[in-house]
């Protein structure tokens, strides 16, 4: 999942794995396979949850630090089985089979949750995380068909569509996480908000590289699509006609915003030990919007980014804040419901104060 993709999901680009584990998988990829090696060495390899989130999640691993050695490594075996769900995605563009190779992949990780194969260890060691921690396996299977409409040609119509789709690829991983945390379920439709701010962040941050991958996120009602396009190959060359993205973009990080602010309210139905380190990761992706606001053709040229000195400072500020921070401020119905209007046609037990989706 890229940091772009995780919780991209959390949408993600690129995974490093240390071999292959699986003798069949080996000698398919000698004989020429479709099978695309970062990945499938991921999925079928023996690898290390903590080094798959430290090389290829830099913000959530900051975040990470802070938090107590067994949740750092159960989050880890999450960040692991999320990022090679998420990776995925990318394998349709570089498989000359396309999508069909990803199909493969997404049906072999389901598979496995499902416990009819044990081909994958890092599949089956989240099955048995999500087991022992009560993790509804609902959300994986979200996360996969969230995965899934990425493949080939998208183009998102609504504002409601592209809420659906954050919450598919992003808040089902903060919602495993609640269920990893021990946190409360009233404090689930919080973690929901904030995994669609994180979303949009990576989308806002994205424009043009999905452009590239001919994957556009921005609703049509905002943009229209062939300007979009038509905007990220004159990025360089004529800024100006930039204009009517540059305000979709400003659009999304507004709506991120609203995600963000009520994710905040809901930061004290984490344990103590976790609040610092969730909050940091909060804060430094929200940092990340703040740059492509100050600069919304940025996003149109290259990928958006926080110095190094700017995270550290962020964390600590935010670990502070959460020792300092008193108790509730006020019920759980606090939550506006008006924020998950968008995910009722997704049919799931609704995600709110009081109520635990299983």
């Amino acid at each position: 999942m890229s940091e772009q993709h995780t919780a991209r999901n959390l949408r993600g680009n690129g995974f490093a794995a240390s071999g292959f584990a699986e003798s069949g998988f080996a000698e398919s990829r000698a004989e020429g396979s479709h099978w695309h090696p970062s990945v499938g060495e991921q999925l079928f390899g023996a690898i290390d949850p903590e080094s798959v989130l430290k090389r290829c999640g830099r913000t959530f691993y900051a975040a990470s630090r802070v938090l107590p050695a067994d949740v750092r490594h159960d989050l880890a075996v999450l960040y692991a089985f999320c990022r090679v769900v998420d990776d995925c995605a990318d394998l349709a563009a570089d498989s000359p089979l396309g999508p069909s190779a990803t199909h493969e992949l997404l049906a072999e990780i389901e598979s496995c949750l499902h416990g009819t194969s044990t081909r994958s260890p890092i599949v089956c060691s989240f099955r048995e995380l999500a087991k022992s921690k009560g993790v509804p396996l609902m959300y994986a299977f979200e996360l996969i068909e969230g995965v899934r409409s990425d493949l080939g040609r998208v183009r998102v119509k609504t504002s409601e569509e592209l809420v659906r789709y954050a919450f598919r690829v992003a808040s089902t991983v903060g919602l495993m996480m609640c269920r990893i945390l021990e946190v409360d379920s009233e404090g689930d439709p919080f973690a929901v908000d904030l995994g669609i701010g994180m979303q949009l962040t990576n989308i806002a941050r994205d424009v043009a590289e999905d452009a590239a991958n001919d994957r556009v996120y921005v609703p049509a009602e905002w943009v229209d699509h062939a300007t979009l396009l038509d905007s990220v190959r004159a990025a360089h060359s004529a800024p100006e006609a930039t204009r009517p993205v540059q305000h979709a973009v400003e659009q999304m990080l507004s709506l991120a915003d609203e995600y963000y602010e009520s994710a905040e309210l809901g930061m004290h139905f984490l344990p103590a030990r976790v609040r610092g380190g969730i909050r940091s990761a909060a804060w430094n992706y929200r940092a990340i919007g703040a740059v492509v606001r100050r600069d919304p053709a940025l996003a149109l040229q290259r990928r958006a980014s926080t110095s190094g000195l700017g995270k550290l400072v962020r964390t600590g500020t935010a670990v502070w804040a959460s020792v300092l921070e008193s108790l509730p401020l006020g019920p759980a119905d606090r939550h506006d419901t008006a924020l998950h209007a968008a995910l009722a046609p997704l049919g799931l037990r609704p995600v709110t104060a009081g109520t635990e989706a299983g």
